[in-house]
């Protein structure tokens, strides 16, 4: 246990120490001040670029699902006129059909 313990802290003074020298003193900061705040659109589609290949998929990820949600409302929506569509043309059908046999009916009954 003690052995893990002064890795991890030699490994985190290492880190602290490498990221210190990344940044020497009196360096501006790398990330500037927005001037405006940004236009509120798709989350993936504005977000900056980043060289994390976990980042990278998430985003990709977020992009695809975007686009399939609006694949499929788009096909759910095709699919309800369809639907609509087939059940006014069997409604015509039906209401066709029972005005014939009501003709033949009322023939029938006249011929006896």
């Amino acid at each position: 246990m003690k052995n893990i313990r002064a890795l991890l802290v030699a490994v985190s003074a290492l880190a602290f120490i490498s990221v210190a020298q990344a940044q020497p003193p009196g360096a501006p900061d790398p990330t500037p001040a927005p001037a405006a705040a940004p236009a509120v659109t798709d989350g993936a589609a504005s977000a900056p670029y980043s060289g994390d290949p976990l980042v990278q998929k998430r985003q990709s990820d977020g992009v695809a699902k975007h686009a399939y949600k609006a694949r499929k409302k788009a096909a759910k929506r095709k699919m309800k006129a369809t639907k609509k569509e087939a059940k006014a043309d069997l409604k015509a059908e039906k209401t066709e059909s029972t005005e014939a046999r009501d003709k033949a009916m009322a023939g029938e009954a006249a011929s006896k």
